[in-house]
């Protein structure tokens, strides 16, 4: 028989030692196994918690955006609205104020009849009128009319404007001039007008 892996003394050698025994070798493997055994416990978790996440955050998210969503909601704008009569126009071109109403809606109620805004209303002629914004394109203060001038006038920044709405100075704290909207004359004597806010501070007319 050979002596291959044997001692002098009948011993095995050190280098022969099999895995399992109480050798150094078998005592490492026993231990890498033990260690792995909570790291993949540890990943399974978080896999898990991440599924979690995704089939339950959605939900979640998509309430929330609708709970908080009619806070930040406006009343809609950019339709024809029913603003005056004619005859309550002046007929000498000065301008009457009117505000403009709406109903605001949201995920919760409904509230007729808000005010949106603010037209300025002038006749031009038995069946025309111009209709402007009221509010100045600056910072959105409301403008007035100033009979004794004949002007219209924003008391924020003194912004002077003609009653066709064109910026009087030249170096008009207004960014451009007010903001003309489309007017019709409907059944005869009803105004309709087609009212919109838009963004303050630009040379551009942009709607909001």
């Amino acid at each position: 028989m050979s002596n291959e892996g044997f001692t002098a003394g009948g011993e095995l050698s050190p280098e022969r030692t099999p895995l399992g025994a109480s050798g150094s070798a078998g005592s490492g493997s026993l231990t890498e196994v033990a260690s792995s055994t909570p790291r993949r416990g540890w990943l399974m978790w978080l896999v898990g918690w991440g599924a979690a996440v995704v089939a339950y955050g959605a939900p979640i998210v998509a309430g929330l955006r609708a709970f908080l969503g009619p806070l930040g909601q406006k009343a809609q704008a950019g339709d024809f609205r029913r603003v005056a009569f004619l005859d309550a126009i002046p007929e000498d071109g000065s301008p009457l104020s009117v505000p403009v109403l709406a109903d605001r809606v949201d995920a919760w109620n409904r509230v007729p009849n808000q005010p949106i805004g603010g037209v300025l209303l002038r006749r031009l002629g038995p069946d025309k009128v111009l209709a402007i914004n009221v509010f100045c394109p600056h910072q959105g203060c409301a403008v007035e009319y100033q009979a004794e001038s004949k002007r219209l006038f924003c008391p924020c920044h003194s912004a002077s404007f003609d009653l066709e709405g064109k910026r009087l100075e030249p170096n008009s704290m207004s960014p451009r001039d007010l903001d003309i909207l489309e007017a019709e004359v409907r059944n005869g004597n009803e105004v309709w007008v087609q009212f919109m806010n838009f963004r303050t501070g630009t040379p551009e007319k942009i709607p909001e």
